[in-house]
């Protein structure tokens, strides 16, 4: 990844369940990807003895270069086998070497993972499925506690902030193993949710106080591969290298201020900012290390509200980085205005946000193609939003994949059927899921994808939308 890049969570979701087995066998079940496999669980046991002594208890990541070559070994894999298939088999050994290398009498599970979206779509279903399947093995070999923080009216809860972060860790090391050089980013807005801005060498910034867009989401179909584009990139560089780095700074240029549009001060959304997780205020922006450290920023001008009390770090608790920081459209304004002119100016900003957003959507992915990574497909779906005045970028690495724009407040549900018609017609499915989400989560009942047979549902560097993971879990230390 080059430059500045903006992410957000969506409501696309990878679940995991996980039950414990006293059968001794380790059971692995992928059924969209067509991966039904299993191991021995004394086999696995018997490489934690001999990983045991190289344990760091700091609840930093395994070693990838340790790891690695017994993952591969004991799960079959060869080297060379590169398929999506057989790297997410391999990012599961990897974890599951890691917490049986910290915990010797782990039990034997059965792990089956399904999702709402297509992998290899450019939504970051790899980065959703590290973070899943991370969260259920921490916490089933007690390396992590059962989450206790209420994110829903559902029952649903996620973890105290220091636990996040080592999940949010495992799974960057994890995912790394499936696109080569994971930047991190991924993982952590699968991990915390909501929207994030995020450039190499720097912290991760979550951002806060989100106007009230909304996205779509468009599957070309084409399924694409993240290593092959970004070699495609490295070509073009060393063929054009003045050329390709422009590029790179103009790319780097709209990101920051697509974060700047995206996050806006909380005076711009009324004053009276109320998070809309049942009116905790937080009007701060949340910054991920790499190191793990979080800070917490305040904004211009206002202080920052008491929130409730966090595990030496200070990210907000509750939902309100399970809302994405979205400001809630019932905010007050300060101004003295009557209602009706602050309503007048709030749909005015919403109007500007959207124009300018829609204008750096249409700039970058230009600038995708002039690096390589476009396709015919995206090109005909860019062509038909177009008429509606909608301009898409490609997201993740591109070629093919999908495409996510911006809505225009003012489009009607009959414009927004319409465009999913012409859509359709054309073979490609059309999204409209809630941008910055929840993050990782644990269920309290169970998830209809695993209530009935489920089939898969086909079909988020620069600005791109991620599916989010989420938990069941069953076990019998473990009350649902």
């Amino acid at each position: 990844m080059f430059g500045t890049a903006v992410a957000g969570s969506i409501d696309l979701r990878t679940y995991v369940s996980l039950f414990t087995s006293a059968d001794g066998r380790i059971y692995l079940s992928l059924p969209a990807l067509g991966v039904e496999k299993t191991w021995l669980l004394k086999d696995l046991l018997r490489a934690g003895e001999r990983l045991s002594e190289y344990t760091v208890d700091d609840g930093s990541p395994p070693s990838l270069e340790l790891l690695v070559p017994i993952a591969r070994k004991l799960s079959g894999s060869c080297e060379d086998q590169c398929g999506v298939q057989h790297l997410a088999i391999l990012a599961f050994w990897y974890l599951l070497l890691g917490v049986v290398q910290r915990k010797k009498d782990i039990l034997a599970v059965k792990v089956t993972i399904r999702f709402k979206l297509p992998s290899c779509v450019g939504l970051g279903s790899s980065g959703a499925y590290c973070v899943c399947v991370a969260a259920a093995l921490l916490q089933t070999a007690g390396l992590i506690p059962a989450p206790s923080i209420p994110v829903n009216d559902e029952g649903s809860l996620t973890w105290e902030d220091h636990h996040l972060d080592m999940i949010r860790k495992w799974s960057a090391a994890a995912e790394s193993l499936i696109h080569g050089r994971a930047s991190g980013l991924d993982a952590a807005v699968c991990t915390y949710g909501g929207v994030a801005c995020f450039k190499p060498g720097t912290c991760i910034q979550h951002l806060r106080n989100l106007p009230d867009l909304r996205v779509i989401l468009v599957n070309s179909r084409v399924e694409r591969n993240t290593s092959r584009m970004v070699q495609t990139v490295k070509e073009r560089l060393k063929k054009f290298p003045d050329v390709v780095e422009s590029i790179f700074n103009a790319i780097d240029a709209i990101s920051r201020d697509a974060a700047r549009i995206l996050h806006r001060p909380p005076e711009e959304n009324g004053g009276d900012e109320r998070v809309s997780n049942g009116g905790n205020s937080n009007n701060s922006v949340i910054t991920a290390c790499a190191d793990g450290e979080h800070q917490s920023l305040q904004s211009s001008g206002h202080s920052q509200q008491q929130q409730q009390p966090t595990s030496g770090v200070h990210l907000p608790k509750e939902s309100s980085y399970a809302a994405g920081g979205k400001r809630n459209s019932n905010a007050s304004a300060t101004s003295g205005t009557s209602g009706a002119n602050s309503e007048k100016h709030e749909r005015g900003q919403l109007a500007d946000s959207f124009s300018k957003l829609n204008d750096l959507c249409r700039i970058n992915n230009q600038l995708l193609i002039a690096l390589g990574v476009g396709h015919p497909k995206i090109d005909q779906i860019c062509t038909l939003l177009a008429r509606y005045g909608i301009h898409p970028k490609m997201t993740g690495a591109g070629g093919g994949g999908s495409v996510f724009a911006f809505l225009k407040p003012d489009t009607s549900a009959t414009v927004l059927s319409m465009i999913k018609d012409e859509l359709t017609k054309l073979d490609y499915e059309l999204w409209q899921p809630p941008l910055g989400g929840p993050g990782v989560i644990c269920h309290n009942s169970k998830p209809d994808l695993f209530v009935v047979p489920s089939t898969m549902i086909a079909t988020p560097s620069d600005s791109s939308s991620h599916s989010t993971p989420s938990l069941y879990l069953h076990d019998k230390k473990i009350t649902n």
